[in-house]
């Protein structure tokens, strides 16, 4: 059971300091991740600004000023089903759930946007960025 609401300033605050502290990001990004990429929860979105590896802001609702290379966006659902501590099969991994979306055209799936290229360069720091959003939502 999460401690807070997704998505709230007191949840995003937990999944900061636990994406900074996190051995395996660190590992993982090399201490390289610096794209910003955003989330997005039906209508609200949410940049993560990301350097060195780590978060240093969100920033909800940014409008036009809200600079991110990539993103995921999804429905509350598609997003509360991603993040259960054991996802069903196709929304347990961000590449999964976009094929379901973008090339089978299936609803109820997270779905990749912005800078391919950007995404690939960044996959594995981006894939443990989204794992630890579950682990956010399940301490």
């Amino acid at each position: 059971m999460p401690n807070s609401e997704l998505a709230s300033e007191q949840w995003w605050n937990d999944y900061q300091e636990l994406v900074n502290d996190d051995e395996e990001m660190k590992v993982r990004g090399h201490d390289q991740f610096d794209d910003n990429f955003f989330i997005q929860i039906d209508d609200e979105k949410f940049v993560v600004e990301m350097y060195g590896g780590e978060v240093q802001d969100v920033h909800a609702n940014p409008g036009v000023n809200g600079e991110h290379s990539f993103g995921v966006e999804g429905s509350q659902d598609a997003w509360e089903e991603f993040l259960e501590e054991v996802p069903p099969a196709h929304n347990n991994e961000i590449i999964a759930s976009d094929y379901r979306t973008a090339v089978r055209g299936e609803e109820g799936y997270l779905e990749l946007h912005g800078n391919n290229k950007k995404v690939f360069q960044n996959l594995r720091p981006f894939q443990r960025a989204l794992e630890l959003m579950r682990e956010t939502q399940n301490q």
